[in-house]
């Protein structure tokens, strides 16, 4: 592959616009017929490249699902004609591929030119391969580490010739952590403010219920003094505070809703309203209400009911 650039086009069978704000933009890739198998990227329609697609063969382009919802919405774009400022003649469209987020997997979708065009590398002018070649980055494919994938292509290359040099090699995940790192750095921070805000309101519930369980000591006392059973008493003071806990998850939930709606555009790969998430936090939270309440109660109804009466 040869990096990207910007492509300048027109629908073939219309006039030439008399200048580029008339034209339309799209990110153009150029690259050779594996490109697709290497990078995982899925073809939707059509096909892609292959050796076929070479300086004697009539131009071809893949476009992407951006691209042909934008310009084609209602029709096939197989087999639409581009004219283009980098290509002499047409350029029949053979392919539609999926969308690669070109700017960052967390602003992609906020950036205005999204739309992207893939050519072959083998139907470049020769002077245009002489300008490629300084920039042309070269993707692998392998399994385990990429170490030992790194030193095999430099002492290849040197092999070839020693005046070649490898240089910005970087694992795909090394691409993917670059791109993310402010945000990451970010989300790291909100989530150690998250976890502590967490700590608090389970000590903050844990001490407010208990705190309202012990002070039924006196009200134990007298149910047990008449007859009622331990298990009864435990059980009735348990409803209550799994009542009280099921109103404050409602509305801790509803509002939680609401408002981690404001960090959609900080999250990536996890939906805003996440339900493992929002479900493990509530549970915490009504176990901690449960024991809090349980503990001191289970406490009471083993006093004496007169000690019990006699508590302040």
């Amino acid at each position: 592959m040869s990096g990207d650039d910007e492509e300048l086009f027109w629908n073939a069978g219309q006039p030439k616009p008399t200048s580029e704000e008339g034209m339309s933009w799209a990110l153009s890739y150029v690259v050779e017929p594996d490109y697709l198998r290497v990078m995982g990227i899925s073809l939707e329609r059509g096909r892609f490249f292959t050796a076929a697609d070479d300086q004697h063969a009539p131009n071809v382009a893949v476009i992407d699902d951006v691209f042909a919802r934008k310009f084609f919405p209602d029709e096939n774009p197989i087999g639409k004609r581009l004219r283009t400022m980098q290509h002499e003649g047409e350029v029949e469209i053979v392919g539609v591929v999926s969308h690669v987020n070109q700017w960052g997997l967390d602003s992609d979708s906020t950036n205005s030119l999204r739309a992207q065009m893939y050519t072959p590398y083998m139907q470049l002018a020769d002077d245009a391969i002489q300008l490629a070649a300084p920039g042309t980055s070269v993707a692998i494919r392998y399994n385990g580490s990429a170490t030992p994938v790194f030193d095999s292509v430099r002492r290849t290359l040197q092999q070839v010739n020693s005046e070649n040099i490898v240089y910005s090699a970087q694992t795909m995940n090394e691409v993917i952590a670059d791109s993310l790192a402010a945000r990451r750095f970010s989300m790291e921070i909100l989530g150690v403010f998250a976890a502590l805000a967490l700590l608090l309101s389970s000590i903050g519930i844990y001490g407010v219920i208990s705190y309202g369980a012990g002070q039924r000591t006196q009200e134990i006392g007298i149910r047990l003094a008449l007859g009622a059973q331990r298990s009864d008493v435990l059980r009735l003071v348990l409803g209550h505070a799994a009542r009280v806990t099921l109103i404050g998850v409602a509305i801790g939930l509803g509002a939680a809703f609401g408002l981690t709606r404001l960090m959609k555009t900080m999250l990536f790969g996890v939906s805003a309203t996440d339900p493992l998430t929002f479900g493990g936090v509530a549970l915490l939270l009504a176990l901690v209400a449960l024991a809090a309440a349980y503990i001191p109660a289970r406490r009471a109804t083993r006093v004496d009911p007169l000690v019990a009466l006699r508590y302040e």
